[in-house]
């Protein structure tokens, strides 16, 4: 699925990853978006506005001792196209 995103935090050079708040989020929540690409190459900066194509992976942890499992969905981005920047609307 395609969904705008604001960049919320700095994007480090070696970074896989990027931390964002979803366009029309009223909860103005912040996620972590794995990408397949790397972000800081790509000229992903904070405040910059991005149409993200994001796909969900499913992780299940299993606990040893219980037996009792925990599911971790991850949002994984494998292309983006930036929406606009400070600098202006793209």
């Amino acid at each position: 699925m395609k969904l705008k995103a604001m960049i919320r935090e700095e994007v480090q050079v070696k970074a896989k990853s990027i931390i964002v708040e979803f366009l029309g989020d009223s909860k103005k929540q912040y996620f972590e978006v794995q990408c397949s690409f790397s972000p800081y190459q790509k000229g992903m900066r904070k405040w910059d506005s991005w149409e993200l194509k994001i796909r969900f992976e499913s992780e299940i942890f299993t606990e040893a001792k219980t037996g009792d499992k925990s599911y971790f969905t991850h949002l994984v981005c494998d292309q983006a196209w930036e929406h606009s920047s400070l600098f202006g609307v793209k």
